[in-house]
């Protein structure tokens, strides 16, 4: 992690100073910090904040995994509180008593791995981790935690939390993979079952889990419901879509999309191709790891476009590469003519994806585009 430390008085100081040691010692990558006011022997390695303390957080929340505040909570809570964004987004920041006596997790327990970063300062400091996170304190399974440590994205933020208040409350919730991954050993899931919440690991959109011949144990939900009513009655049909089951879907970023275009190819036409084969194929767009095709496209400003606006790589390989590509391809004479090889699309995919990978989509053909989809070894 990268983390800053800083210490408001004299004793914080040394406290920040071995926590400084310890961390580094361990690879993390931290500077150590003291309050412009603060009176030290030595400066032990440490950068004394020159400026305002709101300017030097300001700068931290924003580079920073974590922040380690040794002072007073209401002093760390004043300094961070303009900087809050998202649960999602906000560095893990623990608060560290100048006795050195407890590591409080005060942002970012999960997701940002506050409640480990606290874990990890008592453990040096010899002090008491203060963690109040529901599920750590009932011992229960944190799902945005086992979906970070496993790099799978949370789809719906919303549900995430209905998941983890039904565990809490001691509900029972469906599991499902289409991947060799299996939860830690913990009570509240049920796999292949349907519940009324459910969390689905998988690439695609729609869920298949009640149709594709796997266990139904639960699964009728609305049936059940709508069993026994009479024709006359009033129920409401509202009512009955409040108890269809839900899908939370936690999603790797395992696909790879392999583009061929003409040249000067607009990035609208590419995006539309691309979102339309995902369609078609039931994928994620969540689930796009890296866009690949010929090195003759590295500067293609479409390409380029699509590859800025999903946040992920562009990465191209010469003809000879794809050539050595293994596979029943859709070959073009024409694209042989121009780039040297027969396909680019789906023997970009394929080589990018890695060893052991599959190809999804075969070669969609659009005006001016073509896109293959291929999938990289699960290694969740």
């Amino acid at each position: 992690m990268k983390l800053a430390l800083i210490g408001f008085t004299g004793r914080g100081a040394e406290l920040v100073s071995k926590l400084v040691e310890a961390f580094c010692a361990d690879g993390d990558l931290c500077t150590g910090y003291t309050g412009k006011r603060v009176c030290m022997e030595e400066p032990k390695s440490l950068c004394r904040v020159t400026g305002s303390l709101s300017d030097w957080t300001r700068k931290q929340f924003s580079e920073m995994d974590g922040l380690i505040f040794v002072g007073a909570a209401g002093i760390a809570v004043r300094l961070i509180a303009p900087y809050l964004k998202d649960k999602l987004t906000d560095p893990a920041v623990v608060v560290v008593d100048e006795a050195g006596h407890f590591a409080i997790s005060l942002l970012s327990g999960h997701v940002g791995g506050a409640n480990h970063l606290a874990e990890q300062t008592a453990r040096i400091l010899g002090a008491i981790p203060v963690v109040t996170t529901a599920s750590d304190v009932r011992g229960r399974h944190a799902i945005d935690v086992w979906a970070k440590e496993h790099h799978l994205t949370i789809t719906d933020r919303n549900l995430a939390k209905e998941v983890a208040a039904a565990l809490l409350g001691g509900e029972t919730v469906g599991y499902f993979s289409e991947y060799p991954l299996e939860l830690p050993d913990v009570t509240g899931y049920e796999k292949n079952a349907v519940h009324r919440r459910n969390v689905w690991i998988t690439c695609h959109v729609k869920p298949d889990v009640l149709t594709d011949g796997r266990q139904k144990k639960n699964a009728d939900i609305t049936g059940d419901v709508l069993s026994g009513v009479p024709d006359d009655s009033d129920f409401d049909m509202e009512d009955a879509k409040q108890c269809e089951p839900l899908f939370l879907r936690l999603v790797p970023k395992s696909l790879i999309l392999g583009i061929g275009c003409r040249k000067q190819t607009l990035g609208e036409a590419i995006e539309f191709a691309v979102q339309e084969t995902l369609r078609q194929a039931n994928l994620d767009l969540h689930t796009v790891a890296a866009i690949a095709s010929i090195d003759l496209k590295k500067e293609e400003t479409g390409l380029l476009q699509l590859s800025e606006k999903l946040a992920v790589p562009f990465i191209t390989y010469t003809s000879s590469e794809l050539e050595t590509v293994q596979g029943d391809f859709s070959e073009s004479g024409f694209v042989r003519q121009v780039t040297g090889v027969g396909n680019v699309c789906e023997r970009s995919a394929l080589l990018c994806a890695g060893k052991d990978a599959r190809l999804l989509v075969k070669k969609q053909v659009y005006p001016g585009v073509t896109v293959a989809v291929a999938e990289a070894a699960f290694c969740g």
